[in-house]
């Protein structure tokens, strides 16, 4: 018969036994793992951010006072003149906000104003 090949599924016999016994365990020994496992997985890493945002924090700010006090000490060449940037604006460059939106100058309105006439 043309069909004979179709009458039966190849893999019938390969996972049948033992082998598909084995294979069903791992699998479910697996799911059953991920399961338990990942809302554990997900706390660590809540807790690791946490801390690693706070410290991360603290630490910044410790780097950026050491960084300004090597700057200062640095501002000043051999001779006693003043180095290219001066403090004013060194801290200037780290206390403005890059991203923040410039505000242009306010123009007062020019052109002309229409009020309703309701008739």
């Amino acid at each position: 018969m043309i069909y004979s090949q179709f009458q039966q599924s190849p893999f019938q016999a390969r996972f049948s036994g033992a082998k598909g016994w084995m294979a069903f365990a791992v699998g479910l020994a697996v799911i059953t793992l991920t399961l338990i496992a990942l809302p554990f997985v997900l706390l660590i890493g809540a807790f690791s951010f946490l801390l690693l945002s706070l410290f991360g924090r603290i630490f910044l700010k410790k780097q950026l006072a050491r960084f300004r006090q090597q700057q200062e000490h640095s501002a000043f060449d051999t001779q006693g003149q003043q180095a290219e940037f001066t403090e004013a604006q060194d801290g200037r460059i780290f206390n403005e906000h890059p991203f923040a939106a410039k505000r242009p100058q306010s123009k007062p309105h020019q052109g002309r104003t229409f009020e309703h006439d309701p008739s």
